[in-house]
Parts: C-alpha cells; sequence; structure tokens
C-alpha cells in the first residue's frame, strides 16, 4: 500500500538527474515531473547534494602514505606474543564451543523422563488448553 507521501517515479529520479535513463523514460519522468509536486521536491533535495557533492575534488594520496601503513601494520602483527595470545585465543574459543556442544547434546538427548525441555512442553500445552495450575 502507498503512502501518501510516495509517488512510483521517485525511484527513477536518480537515474534522471544522472542522465542514467532512456531517451523515452527520461521524456516520461521529465513529463510526471511537471505535475507531480512529490517528485518535483524530491528532485530540488537531490540536485541540491549532486550540487553539494561536485564541490570536493579528490585529493592525491601523500607519496609513501601507503607503505607507512603497510609497515605499520607488518609490525603489530610481527610481535611473536601477539601471535602466540591469538592463537591461544582461537583454541580456547574451539575447545569452549565443542564442551558447549557436547553439554548441550547430552541434555538434549538424555534418556530421563522429566528433563527441562518435556516439562516446558506440558507446561505450555496445558497453559493453551485452559489448565494454568501447572
Amino acid at each position: 500500500m502507498k503512502r501518501s507521501n510516495e509517488c512510483s517515479f521517485e525511484k527513477k529520479l536518480n537515474a534522471y538527474i544522472a542522465g542514467e535513463l532512456s531517451e523515452m523514460e527520461h521524456k516520461k519522468v521529465r513529463e510526471h515531473i511537471s505535475s507531480c509536486h512529490l517528485c518535483q521536491h524530491e528532485i530540488r533535495n537531490l540536485q541540491q547534494v549532486e550540487n553539494f557533492l561536485f564541490q570536493y575534488t579528490e585529493e592525491e594520496v601523500p607519496a609513501g602514505l601507503n607503505e607507512k601503513i603497510l609497515n605499520s601494520v607488518s609490525k603489530s602483527h610481527a610481535n611473536p606474543f601477539m601471535k602466540k595470545v591469538v592463537s591461544f585465543s582461537i583454541a580456547a574459543s574451539v575447545a569452549i564451543s565443542f564442551m558447549t556442544g557436547v553439554m548441550l547434546s547430552k541434555g538434549l538427548y538424555s534418556d530421563t523422563q522429566d528433563s527441562d525441555i518435556s516439562i516446558g512442553e506440558d507446561s505450555l500445552y496445558s497453559y493453551f488448553e485452559g489448565d494454568y495450575d501447572v
């Protein structure tokens, strides 16, 4: 359902401003804009944004900046202590995940009749059937 502040042509306005529409589509959108106040407002906003962005130019990256950044990063990763810390952290995460999985699987697939899951299911079914004294 369309809101009162939406127009079906709204999605084409960016392409219209950028000149990316075919000649026929461009003509349709231009004719529509002449009679649609929502699109006129949106076109004005888009043109303001486009004008604002065209004011800025790309600046050249100073010579040697890339090398400085790459050297800085490689030095921080060359620290043997940090390598051990990262390796230990990964190993500990894997071990904890494995143990958690084992513990959960034992709880879910145990042979006990009154597991927390079955008690919860009984309570839920009773609640919806109208028996609230579970």
